[in-house]
């Protein structure tokens, strides 16, 4: 089965746990970007990300560079915003041959509460089956994120 990990990663901590992923399932990674960047101080970032998941605005993506279609199987990474999946992620996810083949989330967060995104994300992705909440690098419980993403692969493996 041909696996890829989709994800988005603005600060570099779910890029970091895709990665480490990706190395353990032993599959391809593709970053998303959107075509309009995101600002480049923190807090216009806050303002700019949270604005754009409380009122549901789904930016236009850069084009994607992989053959999507060879893949049976995908998963997602995204970090967590306003408690919910990040924009890139919700505009990927318009695509029902992908949304579909989605079967696996690996959320990144600063403090580990996934609930709200994993509920707002399950309404498009019908197949879900797999999940791992990992923190940020700045959180003290950092350290689990190689035991816990060790289950994830484990889990979906089996």
């Amino acid at each position: 089965m041909k696996r890829i990990i989709i994800y988005y990663s603005l600060s570099g901590n779910t890029e970091e746990a895709v990665k480490l992923t990706a190395e353990q399932l032993g599959c391809d990674t593709l970053k998303i970007d959107t075509e309009k960047q995101m600002p480049k101080s923190f807090a216009a970032r806050m303002l700019v990300g949270g604005g754009q998941v409380a009122f549901n605005k789904i930016p236009k993506l850069k084009p994607i560079d992989k053959d999507l279609n060879s893949y049976d199987e995908f998963f997602i990474g995204t970090p967590i915003w306003n408690s919910k999946g990040v924009p890139a992620i919700n505009a990927l996810l318009k695509d029902e041959n992908i949304s579909r083949k989605v079967t696996g989330l690996i959320i990144t967060s600063g403090g580990g509460d996934i609930d709200k995104c994993v509920k707002a994300l399950k309404d498009r992705i019908p197949n879900l089956k797999y999940q791992v909440s990992l923190l940020d690098r700045k959180h003290q419980d950092y350290q689990q994120n190689g035991d816990k993403i060790k289950k994830f692969v484990e889990e979906v493996n089996s």
